[in-house]
């Protein structure tokens, strides 16, 4: 693909709701809760999550149907409340024989920013590290955390606690209009339109949900990802988690399907997420007979133009790979993402803490070299 190189900036992730001081009172109280255990507790659930900083990924409608597509061991959360108020809701997997808590993060999870009340991230980092303390845990694992507030909070507490940067990187995000088409994209356009009648179509403004859902898993299943075998639609498991979190969110107003149609027939698709004011840009796919034309490349410059001006909105996240051939030059920001192993113990580490991180370093050179062997 050709066009124009953008500058980039760094972004760092503002607290994207209004901030609320916490009360400074009462009793701070954790409970752990088993992942067969959430569906109990969804209206507290789903009241901490209207007034937490953003996360649709941990929106019960996502996160529920997303059990069924993690099925390792121990996935569950702590809970941290107030006299009973929920402050925070950490999900995550207790790992290697309870040694580790590992923040939740899977596939179509690429960020893991936990549900706290604004204002009150001391609070709860500091009861989930008290937590596992007293379950005698080695280390706290925290993949996908962006510089925002329960970041600042996490570095502030572990003052003491030994802290493993084992990844950081950036990617594209959007905080203003993207700027507008290259020459070349707008020569394509017109190409592409000289085919046929050309249209933008969303589930925001009265595509029907069913046929934007069935136009982008058609779409991605007769691409790449279809022939290797990882499109949502190539299991009976991930198409019923897919369709389950689209629709359960886009009830809210979270989720919006987005076609590119050439005389009626989708040839590109993008799936997006919405909360609060932020948004993430989940999925995207292309009828590969028009890859000439990049139509996978025109969609996402029209849905982060009317993401961002949709009033709102202040950051829509990519999800995409570090350096993604398509997305990083046609969006300019760039949001970092770091993966931190912290000590639970203070000062010296010990030796299990060491152990788990030999463990997460081989994992992660591990991930890495595959995904170099793939690319070739």
């Amino acid at each position: 693909m050709t066009g124009l190189a953008l500058p980039t900036r760094a972004v760092v992730a503002p607290p994207l709701q209004p901030v609320v001081g916490p009360s400074g009172m009462g009793a701070v109280s954790t409970q752990w809760l088993a992942a067969e255990d959430w569906p109990t507790v969804v209206n507290d659930w789903q009241a901490l999550a209207t007034q937490s900083a953003p996360n649709a990924f941990l929106m019960p409608a996502f996160a529920l149907a997303a059990r069924s597509i993690d099925t390792a061991a121990g996935l569950g959360a702590v809970v941290v409340m107030r006299d009973g108020r929920w402050l925070g809701f950490v999900p995550g997997h207790v790992a290697l024989q309870g040694l580790v808590f590992s923040v939740w993060v899977h596939d179509y999870a690429p960020y893991a920013g936990p549900l706290v009340v604004p204002g009150e991230e001391d609070a709860v980092v500091a009861a989930l590290l008290g937590f596992l303390a007293d379950r005698r845990m080695t280390a706290l694992d925290w993949p996908m955390l962006d510089d925002g507030p329960v970041a600042a909070a996490l570095e502030a507490a572990c003052g003491r606690h030994h802290t493993c940067i084992l990844d950081q990187h950036a990617r594209a995000c959007l905080v203003a209009a993207p700027p507008k088409p290259s020459k070349d994209h707008r020569r394509l356009a017109r190409r592409l339109a000289e085919l046929g009648t050309l249209e933008h179509a969303s589930t925001a403004s009265g595509l029907p949900e069913g046929e934007g859902v069935a136009a982008f898993l058609a779409l991605e299943a007769g691409g790449w990802k279809g022939r290797r075998g990882t499109a949502l639609g190539a299991s009976d498991v991930t198409r019923d988690f897919f369709i389950a979190a689209f629709h359960g969110l886009a009830a809210g107003g979270m989720a919006r399907i987005d076609l590119l149609r050439l005389d009626g027939r989708p040839i590109a698709a993008g799936v997006s997420l919405i909360s609060g004011n932020r948004a993430w840009y989940l999925k995207t796919a292309y009828d590969e007979a028009f890859a000439r034309f990049s139509p996978g490349v025109l969609l996402s410059q029209t849905i982060g133009e009317q993401l961002m001006s949709s009033g709102g909105i202040g950051l829509v996240d990519s999800c995409a790979i570090p350096g993604h051939s398509m997305i990083d030059r046609i969006w300019p920001g760039r949001l970092t993402m770091t993966h931190r192993l912290v000590a639970v113990s203070p000062d010296d580490p010990g030796l299990g803490f060491r152990l788990v991180l030999g463990l997460r370093r081989a994992q992660i050179g591990g991930k890495a070299l595959a995904k170099r062997l793939l690319r070739r």
